[in-house]
């Protein structure tokens, strides 16, 4: 049963705010001489909980972001422990200056809403402790992308559960109950109430690459959120795979916009061995510089090669950054460049002297790897040849039809020498065969292949 229809919890609630509203204090407070100026949650309580996430004893060196600070018991503790430490809340608390006076504390307090959270406006942390603050967001996912946004390591998460149960191996539906006014606990600020399940499911939305259960008290779920998921094992069992490209999913560019909900897809090839255990979600890692990225569907290519589709994850900088891959048990793959941000005006490159024309060997249709198009909207054509040069990029490489050229949207390295280049068709095509050709770092154009347009009649 939700504890929204449970009298007696509401009583507990409007007893709490009660107190609190005769000057009580939140946290309870121990001073330097042992002294403890008592709050609504006892020293015991707060030390047992922070036991319990296993957060680290020894923070020299870490830097620490207390979200929903309160009296700030957490964030002196964190202080005490050795941490550089920045505490919020979305209102001021008399009793944190107090306190923080009484312990001689340098913490950095400040007043923002969780809307105000960014990279931007308090930097990022080594550790983030959200306590008690999910419940009350009106917007709980983009709450925890900021969340996720600011953290470097880790972030421990503490919210109320509707359901009270510890989350299992399959936990079904992931759902969670809306609060339109005072439902639960009569409070106006106690937005929705996830299940565990739910709550973890939202945290890996969010953008955390590794979501694990801590330990439930009181319908209060506590779960710890990584930005990155294990380190390769010392002894890789298998040979890493080999990354060929990441690019927009509705653009097939490698540009991203930092503040638009896009996506990722990420292509590579594994080891013929791989092939006889087909790879699944949780056996593929994902990372974007040094933060991983949880795989929201895996899908199998053919010939060894599969494509994952990822979210961006929150809080990169703009500019480049680099994809990586890997197995379960194996080491990283060679990295593919993304850049956050917007597309720029190709440089001319500089060329000392001019390449060995490309070698074109296979053309093929991104939809269904024939040599026949139609032009479809998401129709690119795919031009794979063999080229000695090293490190080249899209701006040196140009694609002639007979009267036109084309801009290319996407280059990789398959294989050493070997590479692939995708293009858009020119629109005014006609009818019938069409031959390409490419040029690289300033060369000749090289040898010509063959493709066939055949645009379907509408009536």
């Amino acid at each position: 049963m939700s504890v929204a229809t449970d009298p007696q919890f509401h009583r507990l609630t409007q007893d709490q705010v009660a107190r609190l509203s005769k000057k009580d204090w939140y946290h309870s407070i121990r001073l330097p001489d042992g002294q403890i100026i008592p709050g609504l949650i006892t020293v015991e309580a707060l030390e047992l909980r922070v036991r319990r996430f296993g957060i680290p004893e020894d923070l020299r060196g870490k830097r620490v972001l207390d979200i929903g600070a309160a009296t700030g018991w957490n964030s002196f503790e964190m202080e005490r422990r050795g941490a550089s430490v920045v505490a919020v809340d979305c209102v001021e608390y008399e009793e944190f200056r107090t306190a923080a006076q009484l312990l001689n504390s340098q913490v950095d307090y400040r007043i923002l809403d969780m809307e105000e959270i960014a990279p931007h406006t308090v930097g990022t942390f080594d550790y983030v402790l959200f306590f008690g603050v999910l419940y009350h967001l009106r917007h709980p996912l983009l709450g925890l992308e900021r969340l996720c946004s600011v953290t470097r390591d880790t972030a421990f998460v503490e919210s109320y559960v509707y359901d009270g149960l510890v989350p299992t191996a399959s936990p079904g539906p992931y759902l969670m109950e809306f609060y339109e006014t005072t439902e639960l606990g009569g409070q106006i600020d106690n937005w929705f109430g996830p299940s565990t399940a739910c709550m973890m499911a939202m945290c890996r939305s969010a953008g955390f690459a590794s979501v694990d259960f801590s330990h439930l008290e009181d319908r209060r779920a506590a779960i710890v959120c990584r930005r990155t998921r294990s380190l390769p094992p010392p002894l890789p069992q298998s040979v890493a795979p080999r990354i060929t490209g990441a690019v927009n999913n509705r653009t097939n560019d490698i540009y991203f916009h930092p503040h638009k909900d896009e996506y990722i897809c990420v292509y590579f090839k594994v080891p013929e061995i791989k092939t006889l255990e087909p790879l699944t979600r949780d056996s593929v890692y994902v990372e974007i510089d040094n933060y991983g990225a949880p795989i929201l569907l895996l899908s199998e290519l053919g010939q060894n090669g599969w494509q994952a589709n990822l979210r961006l994850p929150p809080g990169i900088a703009l500019g480049p950054h680099q994809v990586r891959v890997r197995t379960v048990d194996s080491e990283f793959s060679n990295a593919f460049q993304i850049v956050a941000g917007e597309k720029e005006a190709p440089a001319i490159p500089l060329v000392s002297s001019p390449a060995a024309p490309p070698d074109l060997y296979r053309l093929q249709n991104n939809m269904d790897q024939s040599t026949v198009f139609h032009g479809y909207k998401n129709e690119y054509l795919c031009c794979f040849f063999h080229c000695a040069e090293k490190e080249l990029s899209r701006e040196e490489v140009a694609v002639f039809f007979e009267n036109a050229t084309a801009t290319p949207q996407f280059l990789t390295e398959v294989e050493p020498g070997s590479w692939q280049i995708n293009v858009r068709l020119p629109k005014d095509l006609h009818h019938g065969p069409h031959t390409i050709a490419l040029t690289a770092r300033g060369s000749a154009p090289g040898n010509t292949l063959q493709f066939h347009f055949e645009r379907e009649q509408t009536c």
